[in-house]
């Protein structure tokens, strides 16, 4: 079955040349005997998927490792499971290491990886509200300002794509209309940011929701919060962390039905248990276990995830009762959409990047295509 953007083809097939994808179909209006064939063996063949927030995997920390070694490894990670595109993302760190990391996913840009596409940076931090920092160092965190992002900007030799912030603090609305000028994508994240807030953040240029339901405050009868906010006003794209453990299944619902399916992206917040055996590993020095599927910090707070999109759609469609097609797209067109890159990647569609993935029907991925080359496959 092939997943396309208006119809599921019960026997189809994807041409693919030279790295993209010609035509999408029947399999009898496509298969010819002169091409070369890969045979999806009855499995379900979907767009690739495209993560936003991508912390760490494969063992490797991004902010902690920032090599381009590790976002290398962090790739080749998340390929196995299904990602073609990601943003490697940077936390709340000293600024001296932030710009190292941001300078090694701009090299990962430039030579590619090998696997999965590095699509630019996603800054997490460290313009984000003490009060709902969550994991993030509170030592680390800075006042939102153009002079503190333009260094920022300037180490991602301008591969940053992705800026999360809380628009209650000084200054945010001028470093967000900076960074929409510089044509980098603004989220409204790690925030007590009210309606009015958030509304002048949208009017200045944010676009986005980092981790809706976590790190911000939670929707009320006569205060909607920033949940709220985030649910009733239709510019904002809403990423969701679909692991069952960071939001309800049932409040992930709410979340789908007030913003619409085509209005709510997966991400992972993947750290780098993702793809080991690791039962723990360190961040700003303390020890974060892998417990019940989540991980944790010494005081129990959430400390991201072991997430993968597959897992991810799987969530959404099973827990969630999104049907399949939509819960795909969640996690394919829809972030291609918020990236800005929707002309590009996140469908199966003539012109596109032929970023694919086969998975059999419990969702295992079997096979994973970056461009037309096979990047990951299941040994038979």
């Amino acid at each position: 079955m092939v997943y396309t953007p208006t119809s599921v083809i019960q026997d189809g097939a994807v041409l693919v040349r030279d790295g993209r994808i010609e035509k999408v179909g029947p399999r009898r209006e496509i298969a010819r005997g002169d091409l070369e064939t890969m045979d999806g063996e009855g499995n379900l063949i979907c767009p690739g998927f495209i993560d936003l927030q991508v912390n760490g995997g494969g063992g490797s920390l991004l902010t902690e490792d920032a090599s381009y070694e590790s976002v290398c490894k962090i790739a080749k990670t998340h390929s196995s499971f299904g990602t073609t595109s990601l943003m490697p993302t940077v936390i709340t760190a000293p600024e001296k290491q932030i710009r190292k990391a941001l300078s090694a996913v701009s090299e990962a840009v430039h030579r590619g990886t090998g696997t999965a596409s590095v699509i630019g940076s996603h800054l997490e931090g460290p313009f984000i509200n003490g009060k709902k920092r969550g994991i993030h160092d509170q030592r680390f965190l800075l006042p939102p300002s153009i002079d503190h992002f333009s260094p920022f900007y300037e180490a991602s030799q301008g591969t940053l794509r992705l800026l999360t912030l809380a628009p209650e603090l000084p200054n945010s609305l001028a470093v967000i209309e900076h960074a929409a000028s510089m044509g980098v994508a603004v989220a409204i994240g790690h925030t007590i940011a009210g309606l009015s807030e958030v509304e002048r953040a949208v009017d200045a240029g944010a676009t986005l929701a980092t981790h809706v339901f976590n790190a911000m405050e939670g929707l009320g009868g006569r205060d909607p919060g920033t949940v709220g906010a985030i649910l009733s006003i239709d510019e904002i794209h809403a990423g969701l962390i679909a692991d069952g453990i960071h939001v309800h299944p049932m409040s992930m619902k709410v979340c789908i039905r007030a913003k619409g399916t085509d209005r709510v992206f997966l991400v992972t917040d993947a750290m780098p248990p993702v793809g080991t055996s690791m039962t723990s590993f360190r961040l700003y020095d303390e020890e974060i276990n892998v417990k019940e599927g989540g991980l944790y910090g010494p005081d129990g707070t959430i400390a991201g995830s072991i997430l993968t999109m597959n897992r991810a759609v799987k969530i959404v469609n099973e827990l969630v009762g999104i049907p399949l097609d939509k819960a795909i797209a969640m996690a394919t067109i829809n972030p291609a959409v918020a990236a800005g890159i929707g002309h590009e990647k996140g469908s199966l569609q003539p012109g596109k990047d032929a970023d694919i993935v086969i998975c059999d029907h419990e969702l295992n991925v079997r096979k994973v295509m970056v461009r037309g080359e096979v990047v990951y496959e299941v040994s038979s």
